[in-house]
């Protein structure tokens, strides 16, 4: 099964955490996680500010509660980013059945008699295809993983049809149920330089953390920026926490795309359990073109009255006097009594926070694009194992589910490669 208890011993198979193995970390993993080396006075203002509102600090968000607000841990080593591929892939480069290839695009899963039997891919502008033995594992994410399989002739049969695609399998559910954590980011300016900021005095701070972490490892360079946040239940009726935040020690506008001068923070608060499903689709049959994705964020009313709440719950901390004292002026201000215009103030501006899921589901149903076990229904001896095989998303980021999964699936191929 795919439960807490089910999962929890992958989690901490993959986890190495500085805080050492218990009931719910492990020690050992080779995903390195610590706590942060430097925090902005800002964060540490932001839990001071959510205690002050009865809000309890939490300093274990994956521990036993995940209810509160504290400093969130991070995937670090020695102060720099331990990502995936470094925890995985780099020990492994040398490996004489290791072949990374980058630069190339993933055209289609090449299926024979009705087994994955390579892949074909594209590079300098011609295909070429790699032999699988054994068989295909597919971890291109809720994006891709759905366009690799639909341009494989696995989706739903009238839209492949559309683009020439030959059915192989009709699949309905590829490229549906797409979910994602809605998020909505409050903004206030503040004279205060305590916080990242575009100033002489932020550029002149900026430059010394770059030789401090050049020479030990530590300081302001290490900040993952969402240094601190929290989960908590804003709707009456939720059984757990139903909305995340994450406190951004500077002025954040589109995604880090739009400058913006001076000094300040944000506020992220997402919607963790989304009722609002939308699509990935193909625009073309040339996997260099990026599908056609359709969040359908907030067509669901719950999901905004959802988020609603809680961006005014970010507005009440920003209110308490541990961060008021930095005297914020909201760079969007509305009357938060008003429901109308909040609404509209959150439909123009939320947007995703980078957790796409669901897209090709796991189930136990024939409907569903994969098995229990991660295996595509239609096709032999091939696997998905990304973040699109979950069925509903999780109330937390996607990461170390991700890599979870990964976890499982090397467990679930082994296996039946055994038989």
């Amino acid at each position: 099964g795919w439960g807490f208890a089910d999962v929890l011993p992958w989690f901490k198979r993959a986890e190495n955490n500085v805080r050492g193995a218990d009931g719910f970390h492990g020690g050992d993993g080779p995903l390195c996680v610590s706590d942060q080396k430097w925090a902005n006075p800002g964060s540490l203002a932001f839990v001071e500010a959510a205690a002050q509102l009865q809000l309890p600090r939490n300093d274990d968000f994956n521990g036993e509660s995940q209810s509160g607000f504290g400093l969130y841990q991070v995937t670090q080593k020695d102060g720099e980013r331990w990502s995936a591929s470094r925890a995985y892939i780099e020990p492994l480069r040398k490996s004489r059945n290791l072949d990374v290839r980058i630069g190339v695009t993933v055209q289609r899963i090449a299926i024979h008699e009705g087994r994955a039997t390579g892949v074909t891919y594209s590079v300098g502008g011609r295909e070429r295809t790699v032999s699988a033995n054994a068989g295909v594992v597919l971890s291109a994410g809720a994006f891709n993983s759905p366009q690799i399989l639909m341009l494989s002739g696995i989706g739903p049969a009238a839209h492949l049809r559309e683009h020439g695609l030959e059915v192989l399998v009709d699949r309905p559910a590829v490229g549906s149920d797409l979910q994602d954590h809605i998020d909505y980011v409050s903004s206030w300016q503040t004279d205060n330089q305590d916080f990242f900021g575009d100033s002489l005095a932020g550029t002149i701070r900026m430059a010394k953390a770059v030789l401090e972490h050049r020479r030990f490892r530590t300081g302001a360079m290490t900040t993952p920026y969402a240094e601190a946040g929290g989960f908590w239940s804003v709707m009456p009726d939720a059984p757990a926490p139903d909305v995340q935040w994450h406190f951004v020690p500077a002025m954040l506008e589109d995604h880090g795309r739009t400058k913006v001068k001076g000094h300040g923070f944000s506020l992220h608060a997402c919607v963790l359990r989304p009722e609002s499903r939308g699509t990935v689709r193909l625009d073309s049959r040339d996997a260099a073109h990026a599908p056609r994705i359709d969040p359908n964020f907030l067509d669901d009313e719950r999901d905004i009255a959802t988020l609603r709440e809680g961006v005014r719950l970010s507005h009440r901390i920003a209110a308490a006097p541990a961060l008021a004292e930095y005297a914020p002026r909201d760079r969007y201000p509305v009357a938060l009594d008003d429901d109308a215009a909040l609404d509209d103030l959150i439909r123009n501006r939320a947007d995703t926070v980078y957790h796409p899921v669901g897209t090709c589901r796991m189930g136990a149903d024939e409907a569903s694009v994969v098995d229990p076990t991660l295996r595509a229904r239609g096709v032999d001896r091939l696997w998905v194992a990304d973040a699109s095989i979950m069925p509903r998303l999780v109330s937390g980021n996607t990461n170390a589910p991700s890599i979870m999964i990964g976890e499982r699936c090397a467990d679930f191929v082994q296996a039946e490669l055994a038989r």
